[in-house]
C-alpha cells in the first residue's frame, strides 16, 4: 500500500454569483433609481462586503439564506456604500438584495447576489504534527494554503526536496461537533480522490485536526473516516490516531 498518498489537505471556498431575477417591495414607490451591479468582496467565514453602483446616500440592505422569501430576510439601514455585513454562518449560501431609499419613497430592490460563505479551512495552515504515517514515510513538514475558489494547494517537505500537490475540493455542512466531511479531487501530480474529515479549534491562532484518506485509485482495505465515527476512524479505526495531521493557521 501507498502510504505517501494518504492524507493530505484541502480547502473550501465557495464563490459569488449573480441571477438575474428581480424582487418586488411593498414601499411606496419613490423617484430614485434601483441599485444595479451589486459586487461582494472581502469574503470571510462570517463578513462580506458589498458595493453597488446608485444615486443618494441611504439604502436598505436585505439579506438571508439563499431562497428566502423577500420580507422575511434581515433587513440593515446601509448609509455607506461600500457597506460591510457581518455575523453570517460559514459555508453558507446568502441570497442579498439592495434598494435606494429617497425622500417621496423608495425603489424597488435590486437584482439578487448570492454569496457563499467559506468554512473556518480558508487560509494557509502549517503542520506542528505531520502524523506518525506521514513522518515514517519520509515527510518533516507541510504548508497548505487555501483559497476561496475550490481550489487546494499542498507543499510537503521530505528529504530536503518540496512535494506539490494541487486540486480542488467539496466540504459539508459540520456535524454537531463541528466536524466537516471533506472531499479532494487532486490533479497534480496525479488524478488521486481522497475523502475524509476535518475540525477548525477556533483560539489565536486558530488549530485543525485533519484526516483523509485516498479513495480513488482504490487501496485494498482502506476506507475513508467519517463525520459520525470522528478522528481516527479510517479504515474502521484499524490505523487509530496516526493518520490525524494537527496544524497551526499562519
Amino acid at each position: 500500500m501507498k502510504t505517501s498518498k494518504f492524507f493530505f489537505l484541502g480547502l473550501l471556498s465557495l464563490g459569488v454569483a449573480f441571477s438575474s431575477c428581480s424582487s418586488d417591495d411593498d414601499e411606496p414607490a419613490g423617484t430614485c433609481s434601483t441599485p444595479t451591479d451589486i459586487i461582494i468582496d472581502n469574503a470571510t467565514v462570517s463578513s462580506v462586503t458589498l458595493s453597488w453602483v446608485s444615486s443618494g446616500s441611504a439604502w436598505t440592505i436585505e439579506y438571508g439564506e439563499s431562497g428566502f422569501t423577500q420580507g422575511s430576510g434581515t433587513q440593515v439601514a446601509a448609509s455607506a456604500n461600500p457597506y460591510t455585513i457581518n455575523g453570517l454562518e460559514a459555508n453558507t449560501n446568502y441570497d442579498f438584495y439592495v434598494r435606494n431609499n429617497c425622500a417621496d419613497g423608495a425603489s424597488g430592490f435590486s437584482s439578487v447576489a448570492t454569496f457563499s460563505t467559506p468554512t473556518t479551512l480558508a487560509g494557509t495552515w502549517e503542520a506542528y504534527d505531520v502524523s506518525p504515517l506521514l513522518a515514517g514515510a519520509g515527510i518533516t513538514g507541510i504548508t497548505a494554503k487555501f483559497t476561496y475558489n475550490n481550489k487546494y494547494r499542498v507543499d510537503a517537505t521530505t528529504g530536503g526536496s518540496d512535494l506539490v500537490f494541487e486540486g480542488t475540493y467539496t466540504v459539508s455542512q459540520p456535524n454537531a461537533e463541528g466536524i466537516y466531511a471533506i472531499t479532494l479531487e487532486q490533479t497534480d501530480p496525479e488524478p488521486v480522490t481522497s475523502q475524509g474529515i476535518f475540525k477548525v479549534y477556533v483560539a489565536s491562532p486558530d488549530s485543525m485536526w485533519y484526516e483523509v484518506a485516498q479513495t480513488t485509485p482504490a487501496q485494498a482495505g482502506v476506507t475513508p473516516p467519517t463525520q459520525g465515527a470522528g478522528f481516527g476512524s479510517t479504515s474502521g479505526g484499524a490505523y487509530g490516531n496516526a493518520l490525524v495531521q494537527k496544524y497551526t493557521r499562519q
